[in-house]
């Protein structure tokens, strides 16, 4: 992630554009896409940090980022600056934006005025029409700030997302509306990429005598946590003293707080700056991975698959529930375990915890699933090429 890191600093403290912008070249012959301004967070860098650093690894294509923005959980969506340099509207030939809740109208107009050419793109990472009321963000997302969403969208040419199924879930609704949309509804994955991984010289294993179980969490997922919340209590008492359980993306006051887990013996490892995840998850040798969600469309249109490729990158076997898109994705028993009710996830679990080898075999067929389909590779960098014609 040190890669990812330079950028930021040089976005943000270089003196003069061609130091904030060395790929800035209008004589180049490529194909250039702007990426505005995304946060540095999971969503920011598999959707548009990542891709530009793909992008200019081609010979057909030049990709510059605006601006990278510190995350904070506390701001509201519109209350990022989007400063855009009048020389790189005139370069471009494509800018995306991400997703956007303040009305865009005056933006677009006024760029399409300095480059008639030039297409938009709105990647949408998420289904904010089908945000659960547990989740942090529903507050934000009222019925006026989501119509203004709606009405962005019928001023842009392409709308990209990481899925088919939240593409689908976003044609159905736009094309009810009265309202005239022209978009392209592009897919392109969230993909892994060598350069993640770049500064994690092995993987780690546990050294130590406890079998560590580990979940991937953060504080919108307390509900989904819940559902197998009694299995996992259950698990920890027949296998005291032989299994420990991590959660990583959750502090001990927070988990009191929503009282879940009361009076288990939890590890809990507070999130950190998505540049120090990885690094951090293989730091827990965490043994057997697991990955409940609630099936509804929020889940099953958005960014589970994350922590799937995130625990496969690292050999861990999941454990994870029959909705979409783990059940696309995982063949039951071969690169993962599929669990239907909470006495499923219990025996599943139970049977990873008492078989050394089964956990060493699915982990490895998991690494090989996500680096050979889920990852940056002459296909998939074609599929990105080809949403930038």
């Amino acid at each position: 992630m040190e890669i990812v890191k330079d950028l930021y600093t040089r976005l943000n403290s270089a003196k003069n554009f061609m130091e904030k912008y060395p790929e800035y070249n209008p004589q180049d012959n490529k194909v250039h896409v702007l990426f505005l301004s995304p946060c540095l967070n999971e969503s920011g860098y598999y959707r548009m940090i990542l891709p530009t650093f793909e992008l200019n690894k081609t010979k057909t294509h030049s990709a510059i980022i605006g601006q990278i923005q510190k995350w904070d959980f506390n701001k509201q969506f519109d209350e990022y600056d989007t400063p855009i340099d009048l020389r790189l509207v005139k370069w471009a030939d494509y800018v995306v934006l991400p997703v956007v809740f303040s009305d865009i109208s005056y933006i677009i107009k006024t760029i399409r005025e300095i480059n008639s050419d030039i297409e938009f793109v709105m990647d949408l990472e998420k289904n904010y029409h089908q945000l659960p009321k547990y989740h942090p963000d529903k507050h934000k997302v009222s019925s006026g700030i989501v119509q203004i969403m709606e009405n962005n969208l019928s001023l842009i040419d392409i709308l990209s997302g990481p899925n088919d199924s939240l593409l689908k879930y976003y044609h159905d609704i736009l094309h009810k509306e009265e309202k005239a949309y022209r978009l392209y509804f592009e897919c392109y994955p969230n993909l892994i990429s060598s350069l993640t991984f770049a500064d994690i010289e092995r993987i780690k294993q546990n050294k130590g005598e406890k079998i560590r179980l580990g979940l991937l969490t953060d504080s919108s997922r307390v509900e989904d946590l819940r559902t197998i919340e009694a299995e996992l209590i259950s698990l920890l008492r027949r296998n005291s003293g032989k299994i420990e359980l991590v959660v990583f993306g959750l502090t001990a006051e927070l988990a009191e707080r929503e009282d879940i887990f009361k009076g288990a013996p939890i590890i809990y490892e507070k999130p950190v700056l998505f540049t120090q995840f990885h690094k951090k998850l293989n730091d827990l040798t965490i043994d057997i991975g697991l990955l409940p969600f609630f099936d509804n469309p929020f889940n099953s249109t958005g960014n589970a698959l994350n922590r799937f490729l995130d625990f496969s990158a690292f050999m861990i076997p999941s454990v994870v529930p029959n909705i979409s898109p783990f059940n696309k994705v995982i063949e039951n028993g071969e690169n993962g375990i599929i669990a239907e009710t909470g006495r499923d996830w219990f025996n599943c679990i139970q049977e990873l915890i008492d078989d050394a080898q089964a956990r060493k075999e699915i982990g490895r067929n998991a690494f090989k699933t996500v680096w050979q389909n889920f990852s940056y590779n002459t296909k998939t960098i074609k599929r990105l090429e080809n949403i930038f014609l």
